[in-house]
This record gives C-alpha cells, structure tokens and sequence, in this order.
C-alpha cells in the first residue's frame, strides 16, 4: 500500500441515486426505533447492568416499543438475545446521545441535553446520517460489552458481510445451525442494523425454546446494494488506484480511522441529497481544572485515597501510586485504560513507549480525562507480573484552587511486589 491514496471515491453506485423521501418514507425502521428508545429514555433514564448494558427488566419493554418486535425463545434474555436493541444501544453511544451517569450506586442510562437539542434540530435526512455516521464511524464492540473480533471496524466488517451477499442478493439458511454463521460475520447486532437501515430485509425462523433469535433469510433491498456497492468500491481504492492521480490523497493513517473515512466516502454522497446540511454536535472536552479524590486499590483490603489537581500528568500520578504502595517502578512499564463518553476504552501508556503507543502519560493531564464522580480506571503495571490498581474517582471539586497531589489515606498492608525475593 502506498502511504498516499490519491483518490476520491468515484460514487459509481451512487450516481444518479434514487434518494428516498426520508420525511416520509425513510429506509428501514431506524429513525423510528431510535425515536421510540430516546422517548424511553426520557428524563428519568433507564437502568443499567454493571457493565453499562440495558437492564434486563428493560429489554422486554424495549422490544415492544419496536416496529418489529422478536419474539424469543428464552426464559432469561439478554441484551444480546436482541440483535436490534443491541444495535440500538450501539449506535445510541455512538452517536454520544447516550450518557452514562456512573455517580450513583447503580449506573443509569441518560441523553446528552446539549447533543439531543442538536438532534431536535436536524431533519430526517440528517438524523439518518448521523446515525450511519455513528455506526459507522464511530462504534466499536466493547460499547455493547464484547471484545474487539476480527475484521476490523463497523463498515469493514459490513462490507465483508456484503461481498458474500452482492452476487445473489440474498443468503437463505434452512437450520439455526447453518446462520450460526451470522454470529461471527457480520455479528447478529451489525446484521439487525442492516435492516433497521434498509439495507436488507430480513425474514426470522420460526422461534424455539431456548434457542434465541436466527436469521433464516437475508436480501438485499436497492437502496442497501447502491449505498453498499459505493462503500465496497471505496474501500477498495487504497490498492487499485494509481499513485500519479492527482486527485487528493487519502492516507494511511486516515484510511484506517473509520471516522476520517466515512467522511471521506460521504462527501460525494452529500451532493446528491439536498436536506443533508447539518451534522450532530457533540460538544468537545475541555481540560477540567481543581481537586479530584481518587480511591487507588490493589486488592479488595489494600487502597489508597490519593487527591490530584488537574494540572498533575499522569507520569507523576503514576509514580505517586507505586509509591503508596511501596512498588519500584524502575525498568517497569505501565498502563492507564479507561471508557471515554461513547463507551471505547481509551489507553495511555508509559512514557518509555512513546512512538508506539498513540498517547503517553506524561504527554497527558489528569484534567485532561474529563473524569466525572464514579468513572473507574484501570492501572496496569508491570506487563511481566501484570499488577492491577483500580482506580475510582470519588470527587471532583472544580473550584478548588490545590493543585497538589498528597496521598490522604491508606489501608490496608501492599502485597510484596517480587514475592518476598
């Protein structure tokens, strides 16, 4: 591949696009199912399991208020068990609509207000786009609690998905062992939104007793085979264009970033829909001053209460947790992981690694997290023993004027950190 890809997407399958009325007849379900999920939601939000999924006293309410609600055969289902309602959430988080409130004991769904006023302002068309925007650009699995699986990003892997399925059209299976399949590619929550997208329909088997929802047919709808087809097209152009076009270049590094793509892929897309102006805004971090008390544990019986000012780098927390514990940190690496707005783990690394990793800690101010009361962090240190600190953010007072880091409270006696050696 060469380091500039000196294209534009030629659009071939979306020229002279047969554009729907998104007003009045938008593809699929999406803006619908999305609209009836944020009216859910409401003001007084909605439950959340530990590991920020619906509860699953929701799930079934949920279902309900779907254009299409599944039927299961289950006795105890999960977010999962609902390929759209997963889908859902995914691109509701995504899009930053979705707001996690980690304050209290248990964590509660809520909307942005200032992302959902932007929402309330936008027009069927770009509310559509937003939201492909969102799946697209910006989702990643761990938002619905998986891990990051093979084939890359949301588009990457659709457009996997769609190569299997452009020739035919449609994919049909007669056993639920057979679309098993759909599990893995594109996954059960990308195909769902596929179809809440009009991509495809999609016709289910009949339901069986503990066996969960199954995909017996799959089929492409026109507008899924022209808007697929340009993206297939696209993301094929890194290795079947010519370096001498002179036509601006897409790089390397922008190639692989999902969000920088489908921009670069929509740009064409935009001049052949006239309502689609404006974008969602998600308002930017700003860098958050004063006090932030943070609870540093090792082990369940050994903690520390550390207070920081936002102007302290993370090299220097760092070194001051080791040190509350009595840990050398020389010749050793370590780790800060935590969940940003949209639900992603964002990791920053020791400085040692700076040049392969995207962010290191002394390049980064606690401030610059934008932590909120309840967020957790995790601290990996020493990658060879792999010693876990978890941090927990208790406090945060934004008017405070210290700026200093003290260690205000230990507990508990800290593990010998080689063994007794």
């Amino acid at each position: 591949m060469t380091k500039n890809h000196t294209h534009e997407p030629m659009a071939s399958a979306a020229h002279g696009l047969n554009v729907p009325d998104f007003e009045r007849h938008p593809p699929g379900a999406i803006l619908r199912d999305f609209e009836a999920l944020l009216d859910l939601i409401g003001e007084q939000g909605l439950p959340l399991t530990p590991g920020h999924l619906f509860a699953m006293k929701t799930l079934e309410t949920i279902n309900q208020r779907l254009a299409r609600p599944l039927e299961l055969g289950l006795k105890r289902a999960q977010q999962k068990s609902y390929p759209h309602i997963n889908g859902l959430y995914l691109v509701l988080r995504a899009s930053g609509l979705g707001l996690i409130d980690t304050a209290s004991k248990k964590p509660r769904l809520h909307l942005d207000p200032v992302v959902l006023a932007s929402w309330c302002s936008l027009n069927a068309a770009e509310r559509y786009f937003a939201l492909l925007k969102a799946w697209w650009g910006r989702s990643s699995e761990e938002i619905i609690g998986e891990r990051q699986t093979w084939g890359g990003d949301a588009s990457m892997k659709i457009v996997t998905f769609f190569d299997r399925l452009r020739e035919t059209g449609e994919l049909s299976y007669e056993t639920a062992q057979d679309a098993d399949v759909l599990r893995y590619s594109p996954g059960l929550h990308h195909l769902a939104l596929l179809e809440l997208f009009g991509f495809v329909e999609l016709r289910a088997m009949p339901p069986e007793h503990g066996k969960g929802w199954q995909a017996a047919r799959v089929a492409l709808t026109a507008w899924g085979r022209a808007l697929l087809s340009d993206l297939a097209d696209y993301m094929r152009l890194p290795w079947t264009l010519e370096a001498e076009s002179a036509i601006p270049a897409l790089s390397d590094v922008e190639f692989f970033d999902a969000l920088a793509r489908f921009e670069r892929w929509s740009r064409p897309l935009r001049e052949q829909i006239a309502n689609w102006r404006k974008e969602l805004e998600i308002p930017e971090e700003h860098f958050q001053p004063g006090r932030h008390l943070i609870k540093v544990a090792l082990e369940k019986d050994c903690w520390r209460r550390i207070a920081v000012g936002g102007d302290i780098g993370l090299d220097t927390l760092a070194a001051t947790i080791l040190a509350a514990f009595d840990f050398d940190d020389t010749d050793h690496l370590y780790r800060f992981s935590y969940k940003d707005r949209f639900g992603r783990t964002l990791e920053i690394d020791h400085p040692d690694l700076a040049g392969e990793s995207e962010c290191v800690a002394d390049e980064v101010k606690v401030g610059d997290l934008a932590l909120c009361e309840g967020m957790r962090i995790g601290f990996l240190f020493d990658f060879g023993d792999a010693w876990r600190f978890e941090l927990l953010v208790e406090r945060i007072d934004v008017e405070s004027a210290s700026h200093e880091l003290e260690i205000l409270e230990a507990h508990g006696t800290a593990p010998a950190q080689y063994g007794g050696w």
